[in-house]
């Protein structure tokens, strides 16, 4: 009788594989813009570095007026 504990090394393999491509296939559904994930990831990111800019530009023209939103509470 076989071992039930016994590691099956095809089986091991098999699972990794399908993990991996699970992973990439998640990866690649948020950076692609078509989906809705993705278009969300690419729109935040762009909001982002749009308010980034612009408490920038605020804080350099001599206005101390910093957005509530652009704060950071932990600071």
């Amino acid at each position: 009788m076989a071992d039930q504990d016994a590691p099956d090394p095809q089986f091991n393999a098999t699972t990794a594989r399908l993990l991996r491509r699970e992973a990439l296939r998640r990866a690649a559904e948020e950076v692609n813009t078509m989906t809705g994930i993705g278009l969300e990831h690419a729109l935040a990111q762009v909001s982002a570095e749009v308010t980034e800019e612009a408490v920038y530009r605020q804080a350099t023209a001599g206005k101390v007026h910093v957005p509530r939103s652009a704060q950071n509470p932990y600071a």
